[in-house]
This record gives structure tokens, sequence and C-alpha cells, in this order.
């Protein structure tokens, strides 16, 4: 359960207070993709801006409703890494995204699809992955932190997932309406970001539900897509593959987890039984 509002209670508060202050955010990136105040290559990095809105709003409620103390302790759970019982759950944290992409990848060179190069070379991937754990803590400690527990609280992690899942996609979706031209990449990647999200509550509710973990999971992610060139193929093929593959992931997790806890490998029980 939650520290930072009762058990049951949906965010609702948070949910629009998010979207209310990442509207200047959406409003800039809109302007500048349209070079009216800035020239549109800058577009794509305004973006960044909206990263710290979710823990912004969850401190800010938290004070609210728990003073100084409930507020650090929220904040502190961005370094949870305590939590994390068994280690063994730093190998999906840290690998299970890399291994999807280079598998898609190489079912586009399989097929013959030319490649072009990453955005950022793979000797990079430490430095990435500390500035996306930054901005991944900037949204983690409000998704995760403050907003999902409590709707986990209320039924199971499939049904809380989803619902934060597509939350999580809409409040991403201005930005690609302004940036991305093709509605099938538009599409594609709010997909994308929904196997994302089950597969980060995967990893959270197996780590003690460490929000550090989280972060990383989400640092991972952004990181990857940098130095592999799966989104960067000039036809919607490739993030069409690697969307496949991520949300296939998702589904088998949720499959062999169980979708009440996500938490409870089947053939554990199964064992345990015999």
């Amino acid at each position: 359960m939650s520290d930072n509002i009762a058990k049951g209670k949906f965010p609702l508060a948070f949910f629009v207070l998010t979207f209310i202050i990442t509207l200047p955010v959406y409003m800039l990136v809109y302007l500048a993709s349209q070079g009216i105040i800035f020239p549109s290559e800058m577009a794509f990095l305004f973006i960044f801006i909206a990263a710290p809105a979710p823990i912004a709003v969850a401190l800010a409620l938290t004070f609210k409703e728990n003073g100084w103390d409930g507020a650090k302790k929220l904040m502190g759970r961005s370094f949870d890494y305590k939590r994390i019982a068994k280690k063994i759950w730093y190998v999906p944290t840290l690998f299970l995204l890399p291994l999807v992409f280079i598998l898609a990848l190489g079912l586009m060179v399989l097929i013959g699809k030319p490649i072009p190069a990453a955005q950022f070379p793979v000797v990079a991937l430490p430095v990435l992955v500390l500035v996306f754990f930054v901005m991944a803590l900037g949204e983690e400690v409000g998704w995760m932190g403050y907003a999902f527990e409590p709707m986990q609280d209320q039924g199971n992690s499939f049904k809380a997932t989803l619902v934060l899942g597509l939350i999580w996609a809409t409040w991403h979706v201005p930005f690609y309406i302004f940036l991305i031209t093709d509605p099938v990449f538009i599409v594609a990647q709010v997909l994308i970001l929904l196997g994302i999200r089950f597969l980060l509550v995967w990893v959270f509710n197996n780590t003690g539900k460490s929000v550090f973990a989280a972060i990383l999971f989400h640092a991972v992610y952004n990181a990857t897509n940098g130095v592999l060139p799966n989104y960067q193929v000039n036809t919607p093929l490739g993030i069409v593959i690697t969307g496949s593959f991520i949300l296939l992931t998702a589904i088998i997790v949720i499959i062999l987890w169980g979708p009440e806890t996500m938490a409870r490998f089947r053939y554990t029980r199964l064992s345990k039984d015999a």
C-alpha cells in the first residue's frame, strides 16, 4: 500500500495536475516544431523539460497530505535499492530490453532491411543511462512511487497497469503529434509505451516495489533506444517490429507471472504443489 495516499483511492488529482503543468511544455514543443520561436530541430529537446512534472506534482500532493516527512520519504524511494532482496532481478532490469531490441534488429537484418547508424555510439551507453536515469527519476517517483500502488490496491496488477499505461501514453501523445507525421509511428509508439509499462510494473512488483528498479528499467529503455537504431529505420517497419517484440514480451510476462500480481511465477507454484 502506498504511504502517500489512502488505500484504494484513485489518484485523479495527480493525473490532472500532471497534465496541467505539462501544458506549457506541449505549447513550447508545438511552437518550436513549427519554427515559430525556435529552430524546429530544437523541438525534440524541449520534451526533456516535461520529465520533472510527475515528481513535482507527487511531492506537492504528498507534502499537502503528509508534510515534509512524507515528501522526504517519497523522494527517498528514488534510491530504495535495498528493497531488491533478490539481486537476480537486476538481470531483467538491465538486460531484458537491450536483448529485445537486439532480437528485433536481427530480424530486420535477416529480411534485408538497411540499418542506419544509431543516434549515439555504444560507448556512450553508460553516460546515456546516467542522463536518462535522472529524467526517469522525475517521472517514476510520480507514476510508480505515488500513483501506482493505490491503484494496484483497488484490484489486480493488470487492470492498474493498463489504466496507468494508457494515461502515461496519453501524456506523451501531444509530443508525438507535434513531432511525428506518420500516424503508424504514433500508434506504434503508444502501444510500445503500454508494453513498457507492463514490463516496468513486473520489475517493480518483483523487486519489493522498488522505485529505484523502475527508474533504472525506464532509463535503460531510453538509453537502448539511443544506441540501437531500431526506431531510426526510415519506414515504420523498425518501430513496428520492435514494438511487436516488446508487446510479445509483455504478454509472456503476464501469462507466466499472472495478471493478479505479476509477481507469482506460475511454474514455481506448480513445483511447490507437486
